[in-house]
């Protein structure tokens, strides 16, 4: 009897430490696997962190070239803004007047270009838009560097001017400006018009401009 009740004994403590072993292992089991969830998250952060570090990155080299295109644009338009601005102020209110003159679309340059003489710096005067009454008209400024290609900006932006008095001259009324035009018979061409003065724009006065592309009124 009581060899039976310590075998009873033996056997009962026998399970109840393989019982104990197996939690025992059952907890490591769990735990190293909770560790090693952590440490793939821990890496998957670390990842998605340094991924979004290298895109702004990327961003902030990306940013001063855009600024570089945008320095650029405005130093191609800065010498337009220069450009005087003035608008027509009375002209709309003047009895029209017919033109004795026959003047003609296309650019009017500074006669000193003539011969032997190489300007630096002279102006242009492109006449467009002509009617019986009245013409449009642009001055450029035209710079010339030696070896290189002419720089051209304009420094009076297009006005219209109304031909004025007999029809033989015109003016330009504006608000801040009056320009007076008239037409020298130069090249004997009248009423062809192959020679105007411009006196009120100071770049312009003292000068005489023409064309000598006019067909049947070329010269050189």
């Amino acid at each position: 009897m009581k060899k039976n009740l310590v075998f009873i004994l033996c056997l009962s403590l026998t399970f109840t430490l393989a019982g104990c072993n197996s939690d025992k292992k059952v907890n490591t089991s769990t735990q190293t696997s909770t560790e090693t969830q952590t440490l793939q998250d821990d890496s998957k952060n670390n990842n998605q962190k340094q991924a979004t570090n290298d895109k702004n990155s990327v961003d902030e080299k990306n940013q001063p070239a855009s600024n570089s295109g945008n320095s650029k644009q405005s130093d191609k338009t800065s010498s337009s803004e220069n450009a005087v601005k003035d608008k027509d102020n009375t002209s709309k209110n003047l009895t029209k007047v017919n033109s004795k003159v026959k003047l003609y679309n296309g650019t009017y340059f500074d006669d000193r270009r003539f011969g032997d003489n190489v300007l630096e710096n002279y102006c242009e005067v492109v006449i467009s838009n002509v009617t019986n009454n009245s013409f449009d008209f642009t001055v450029y400024e035209v710079d010339v560097q030696a070896g290189k290609k002419e720089s051209r900006k304009v420094i009076f932006l297009k006005n219209t001017a109304v031909f004025t008095g007999d029809g033989t001259k015109a003016a330009f009324y504006g608000k801040d400006y009056t320009l007076n035009f008239t037409f020298p018979n130069n090249h004997n061409a009248y009423p062809v018009v192959t020679d105007i003065k411009v006196s009120g724009f100071k770049p312009l006065e003292g000068h005489t401009y023409v064309n000598n592309g006019i067909p049947g009124h070329e010269f050189s």
